[in-house]
């Protein structure tokens, strides 16, 4: 397997493991707020699918996981801005995000995926760029 898939699997991998852990930890998430869980499920699931089609060398595979991550990324900022529940006051819903290891992590692990997909795509042009430029100044 080459480094950027290996990488981008790996990265998935932590993503799907710590939603999984917040699931299976986070009894208030389930009673306070359902459909947020429910939406963690669902990123869970598609972060497992990218994997498969990593491993199956699927060449849209990097588009999706970038815009999983993007729109993980986006809801969990969401949550923390005005994502709170019914009948919890914003700050004290913000207090308790910021406080969850768990949750951070895969805030920051959305954010390592985005560098990773960004990085896949950005990489080879500039280095085709870089390469055309020294020939360039050979010549």
């Amino acid at each position: 397997m080459r480094i950027v898939p290996l990488t981008l699997s790996t990265a998935l991998a932590a993503s799907a493991l710590v939603g999984t852990q917040i699931l299976s930890t986070d009894y208030w998430l389930w009673s306070a707020a359902p459909t947020h869980a429910y939406g963690l499920v669902a990123f869970v699931f598609l972060d497992v699918g990218l994997i498969l089609g990593l491993w199956r060398g699927a060449q849209l595979t990097v588009f999706g996981a970038l815009l999983i991550a993007t729109l993980q990324l986006v809801a969990m900022l969401g949550d923390i801005i005005s994502g709170q529940p019914t009948g919890t006051p914003a700050v004290a819903f913000r207090s308790y995000l910021l406080a969850d290891t768990a949750y951070l992590g895969l805030l920051i692990i959305q954010g390592l995926i985005l560098a990773i997909t960004i990085g896949t795509w950005a990489l080879p042009r500039v280095h085709d760029h870089w390469l055309a430029s020294l020939k360039g100044a050979k010549s």
